[in-house]
């Protein structure tokens, strides 16, 4: 299965905040992945549903296949290591079905 594909199956939901600095990916087994992009500064780590950085999830698994992503106003762009790409456009901020917006 591509790397995408096993995303797209886990996906819960994603939350933005206002600034589209910080994003959180929730997945189906209740870990997270958290993406962090300013200036300066650009991470991704997977988090158990306590919030504690957890590597043994199936965030961990997604996470130990990223190549990079982009964070900003227009989308969470994330590239795999298989070549395959998960994107989640950000076009219309009233649009629920996919994802929430919160205060930073």
């Amino acid at each position: 299965m591509a790397d995408d594909a096993v995303l797209r199956q886990a996906l819960v939901s994603l939350e933005v905040n206002d600034t589209f600095s910080e994003a959180v990916v929730a997945l189906g087994d209740g870990s997270r992945l958290r993406f962090r992009h300013r200036v300066g500064e650009r991470w991704a780590r997977a988090e158990s549903a306590d919030g504690t950085e957890d590597a043994a999830n199936l965030a961990g698994k997604v996470l130990s296949r990223i190549d990079m992503f982009r964070l900003n106003a227009k989308h969470l762009d994330v590239q795999f290591q298989d070549g395959s790409r998960w994107e989640a456009p950000f076009h219309d901020r009233n649009d629920p079905r996919l994802f929430t917006f919160r205060e930073a």
